[in-house]
């Protein structure tokens, strides 16, 4: 688990940076350099993010070929190295079986430019990041020839315990809740109170049943699409909430310990979160 604990925190870092510099610039004043060659394509900042174009920074980096498929509004990118899909307003793009977080989605311009954010979109071919405050320039150093693959980065058994946990705990809930879910899961493995592994947090019951799932039979089904998304997507090290340790729907729960014991954090969907 601590490679996606060090990965979690290098990308915060660096989203922090482009935040702060997107607050005092204009769209149109983060400069890229890539393998020391300044970037000269479109980079445009929503919400506190730097974007590229999906077509341009491809052509530019690999000479990769994009295609598009009308019909599934899906962008696909191809190299030697790199086999990358980019839904249109999709939370995430898929390069090479990995699922690449991206906090504000990807969208079309009205001129029909997709836009991808420019850590998401470098990460998959193979870039580190670096952030000059001083010149609002990202400096992006080629590690790989494109990141590594899914069947090498994901553990098996991660991927199927917390998939199963979250699809069982908010099969019903919103995107995001599921994606809590699988954080709560992840933050206790790395809380020195809890057990040190996926499985481990799961099972758990030294202090009684944590995941009623497990007890219930649901932890056996199926998980959806959408629940090993979010359980890849939290194996990445995407955390949008550091400190979120225990959940509960209060329409239902038949203990109140944690809202008696905890501190509230947030309410997605049908879940209070609590640390």
């Amino acid at each position: 688990m601590k490679k996606h604990t060090i990965f979690a925190a290098v990308s915060a870092c660096i989203l922090a940076a482009l935040a702060t510099a997107a607050t005092a610039a204009e769209p149109d004043s983060v400069s890229v350099i890539a393998d020391g060659y300044p970037y000269s394509g479109m980079v445009e900042v929503y919400n506190d993010t730097a974007y590229v174009s999906l077509r341009e920074f491809s052509a530019a980096m690999d000479n990769a070929v994009v295609s598009w498929d009308a019909e599934t509004e899906t962008a696909y990118v191809e190299t030697d190295a790199l086999t990358a899909a980019v839904w249109e307003n999709g939370q995430y793009i898929e390069a090479n079986g990995r699922l690449l977080w991206c906090e504000y989605g990807t969208f079309t311009t009205d001129d029909g430019v997709m836009l991808v954010p420019l850590t998401t979109i470098s990460k998959a071919f193979g870039f580190d990041h670096t952030w000059d405050g001083a010149t609002d320039t990202v400096y992006l150093t080629r590690e790989t020839a494109a990141i590594t693959p899914a069947s090498e980065y994901y553990d098996a058994d991660e991927v199927y315990w917390l998939s199963r946990i979250i699809h069982a705990e908010a099969q019903g809930e919103p995107f995001a809740g599921k994606l809590a879910v699988g954080e709560v899961v992840l933050n206790r493995v790395e809380d020195a109170d809890f057990p040190e592994t996926v499985y481990g947090v799961i099972f758990d019951n030294a202090s009684g049943v944590q995941f009623t799932p497990t007890v219930n039979g649901a932890i056996d089904n199926t998980p959806n699409a959408d629940s090993i998304a979010a359980a890849k997507i939290c194996l990445e090290g995407v955390k949008r909430h550091d400190d979120i340790l225990y959940f509960l729907n209060p329409t239902i729960a038949t203990s109140f310990w944690v809202p008696q014991n905890r501190t509230y954090v947030c309410t997605i969907g049908s879940h209070d979160f609590y640390e």
